[in-house]
């Protein structure tokens, strides 16, 4: 119950703050997909399980922000100025392990980026893990590398900044880039992509290693894990959140009303409860 009690107790203006309804477990039914609500949740609850300092998880909102302002086409620095309060608190070439959501195409997949040592010779390392396949790996790596170069740059206009990488690496960092699709295991029905996302984020903050001295940073594989583990993750997200609705305080409760919402029936909308955590 501990890390229950301190999910519920983040105050409302934390900019990492996830606001859930009740209504919001639906999407945990059997055959259903997972919405960014439920995934924002569980990825916060997942980072109190591993120090910030080594580890950035991005929410499911940025990847699409970013790959809007790649696009605009002679705005992109203006647009890409404006994105950055997305990760102002971190410097995203000192964190070892960033990772990010993907969604498109009714699909989720992830990116792990890799920042190695400064004693290693080697430059960032970018994976993408795809539980079906569905989303181009060539266009999350385009869309990445855009990212990685665009800070760059940026912080190359600071004369003071104290480089992360070797000399040779930071002072060509575009062609030290490293791109990889990682083969892991797949989902066995249409509807778990969401689910088996999530569960690439719980393993590898399970086995990540702290010494960053490889230059993979988890034993991937089609043997990873079993499907029917991770598909069994669902079942779990839910425990989770009824136990925190059920037990949140009366002051996080009835704080929103989705009575306009024809899709819910009586009972739901009288239940309907927001938990900010």
């Amino acid at each position: 119950m501990g890390q229950i009690t301190d999910l519920l107790s983040v105050e409302r203006t934390d900019p990492e703050t996830v606001e859930l309804t009740y209504s919001d477990i639906k999407c945990l039914d059997p055959e259903v997909f997972l919405k960014s609500p439920v995934i924002n949740f569980y990825i916060q609850y997942l980072r109190k399980s591993r120090p910030c300092d080594d580890l950035y998880i991005f929410n499911t909102y940025f990847y699409s922000k970013l790959e809007e302002a790649l696009s605009r086409t002679g705005e992109c620095g203006s647009q890409f100025s404006k994105l950055r309060r997305w990760w102002r608190s971190v410097d995203i070439f000192k964190t070892p392990y960033l990772l990010l959501p993907i969604h498109g195409q009714v699909h989720w997949s992830l990116v792990i980026i890799f920042m190695p040592a400064k004693e290693i010779k080697s430059g960032p390392r970018v994976f993408h893990l795809d539980s079906l396949g569905l989303h181009s790996s060539d266009k999350v790596f385009g869309v990445i590398e855009s990212y990685l170069i665009e800070e760059w740059r940026h912080l190359q206009k600071d004369s003071s900044y104290d480089i992360p990488f070797s000399d040779t690496i930071w002072r060509h960092l575009s062609r030290n880039i490293h791109k990889e699709k990682i083969e892991v295991p797949q989902q066995q029905n249409d509807f778990d992509c969401g689910v088996f996302m999530l569960y690439y984020i719980d393993k590898f903050i399970q086995e990540a290693p702290d010494d960053l001295t490889g230059v993979r940073p988890c034993k991937f594989g089609r043997k990873w894990f079993s499907p029917v583990e991770a598909s069994g993750l669902r079942k779990r997200i839910r425990v989770l959140l009824i136990d925190i609705f059920q037990n949140a305080p009366p002051s996080d409760r009835n704080l929103v009303s989705h009575a306009d919402d024809d899709s819910e029936d009586e009972e739901d909308k009288g239940k309907d409860t927001i938990v900010i955590v």
